[in-house]
């Protein structure tokens, strides 16, 4: 059994470096693109948390609106109708805000993908260039 030159040992010890900085990065990408997939989804359901309470609050201000005696001070009434109103107008905005960022996320994914049916159809371009050479050198 031969023993490995020093030449070859640190030439093997250069690529198992090179294949663990290429694995160690590879593990941080993956991790960074979990922590970004992570924070998009706890925006969302911080929205939708909102959005939740927000329904709630409504809820017990028409229940509370419904259940007042009819002899009630009107003007109590209106001001309690005005801020009913303004709570769903509130979170009618807030919908449509999320609405909007999801039209424009949706947006970008057709550009994302558009982009890469243009790659591959300049991959197919590569491929019928390199089969034309193929024939090329079977022919000579």
């Amino acid at each position: 059994m031969k023993n490995p030159t020093t030449l070859e040992f640190a030439g093997n010890m250069l690529a198992y470096k090179d294949n663990l900085k290429s694995l160690t990065d590879s593990i941080r990408d993956v991790e960074s693109q979990v922590d970004d997939n992570l924070q998009q989804a706890l925006i969302k359901s911080s929205s939708l948390i909102k959005l939740s309470k927000d329904i709630k609050e409504i809820e017990l201000m028409s229940q509370a609106l419904v259940d007042l005696p009819n002899d009630y001070n009107q003007l109590s009434k209106k001001k309690l109708l005005i801020s009913l109103r303004h709570m769903v107008f509130e979170s009618q905005c807030m919908l449509i805000k999320e609405v909007q960022k999801s039209l424009l996320k949706a947006a970008e994914a057709m550009t994302d993908a558009g982009n890469g049916i243009t790659l591959m159809s300049d991959f197919n371009i590569m491929i019928k260039a390199l089969d034309k050479m193929n024939e090329k050198v079977k022919n000579t």
